[in-house]
């Protein structure tokens, strides 16, 4: 009877665990899927467009117009009339010298004239007409025109004492003080315009093919963090220098809050060939193909994709991705085919 009830009981227990087996061996796989957080991901537009290779430049600004500004005489500086970062128009007073003697060169001269010329009415009179060679001969005589050359160098030598500027724009570099003594040729300031900035910048000589006047670029200044600004390219100096650059320069379209002297980072845009673009971060390589993942409803679709130029920002798709596609650029590396994603933002496009 005991061993008729032992066996019963084992074998009871056999039928248990084996029942515990069969539950285990049967996970609920929907539940677990269902919780399973998805990858949040941000995408992008992949958009059939113009591929631009992008070549990089670094230089300096300067002002298109920009003078020089100069004494022609010499003597004690008696008046300043402007002073550094002041606009200007052109025939503006800047500086005044001292002109005591200038001005009484001026009244010496203007009485040698008069005296001259009343000699020479005198000596006019009995002549009822004036052939060119007596005329002459009567205006040497008469010491008018040694009169008229005296006065013109007096008005000369007291213009001199006026600086004025040669052009409409401002005033910098200005280094002169009221009551200096200055000497003739000596730097009073520079002038420049400030609505028309150049950035002279230099590229690697490599990069020479693909740049053409009339290309739009955008400039970085290392002072302004965040704003860029758009420029043309106007020149290209045809020379490689002993470093193997070759110097460009840009003219800025908007000058606001820059200065002459600037160091900046310049991206030259070079227009190539039309094709899909997606960003250089939708590109994944997988078993040394490479793959872009696209976000359809939720979930990452895998597309094996061919690629061509690569500027370093965008990548061109020749193939195995339609225009308009929603492509992930982040978390992308180690999604699988049909992971769950979730999408936090979308991107505009980048070129």
């Amino acid at each position: 009877m005991r061993n008729t009830i032992l066996a019963a009981l084992f074998i009871v227990t056999l039928l248990g665990c084996k029942q515990e087996k069969e539950k285990i061996e049967e996970p609920d796989v929907e539940s677990l899927r269902a919780q399973v957080k998805p990858t949040e991901v941000i995408t992008a537009k992949a958009i059939y467009s113009t591929f631009e290779f992008r070549v990089n430049a670094s230089g300096t600004m300067e002002s298109a117009k920009e003078l020089k500004v100069t004494f022609e005489g010499s003597g004690y500086l008696e008046k300043l009339f402007v002073k550094n970062g002041q606009m200007v128009k052109a025939g503006e007073p800047l500086a005044e010298l001292q002109n005591d003697n200038e001005e009484f060169a001026i009244e010496k001269a203007k009485l040698a004239y008069e005296s001259a010329k009343v000699t020479f009415q005198n000596d006019s009179i009995g002549y009822s007409t004036l052939s060119p060679a007596a005329k002459n001969n009567l205006e040497l005589k008469s010491g008018l025109r040694s009169a008229t050359v005296g006065l013109k160098e007096a008005q000369m030598n007291l213009k001199k004492t006026l600086v004025k500027a040669p052009i409409t724009g401002r005033i910098a570099e200005l280094e002169e003080k009221q009551g200096n003594i200055i000497s003739a040729g000596k730097e009073l300031c520079v002038i420049y315009t400030p609505n028309q900035l150049v950035l002279t910048a230099k590229i690697i000589e490599s990069d020479y093919g693909r740049i053409e006047i009339g290309q739009k670029a955008d400039v970085f200044p290392l002072a302004i963090k965040d704003r860029s600004f758009e420029a043309t390219l106007i020149e290209i100096n045809p020379k490689v220098d002993e470093g193997g650059m070759i110097t460009v320069k840009l003219q800025l379209n908007a000058t606001e809050g820059l200065l002459p002297g600037m160091t900046a980072n310049a991206v030259i845009r070079s227009p190539q060939s039309e094709n899909i673009l997606v960003p250089r971060e939708a590109i994944v390589m997988k078993s040394g193909k490479p793959v872009v993942f696209t976000y359809e409803d939720g979930i990452a679709k895998w597309n094996y994709v061919e690629t061509g130029l690569d500027n370093g920002v965008d990548v061109e798709i020749t193939s195995g991705l339609n225009d308009g596609s929603e492509v992930i650029i982040t978390n992308n590396i180690q999604l699988a085919h049909e992971a769950q994603v979730s999408r936090t933002s979308v991107m505009g496009a980048t070129n």
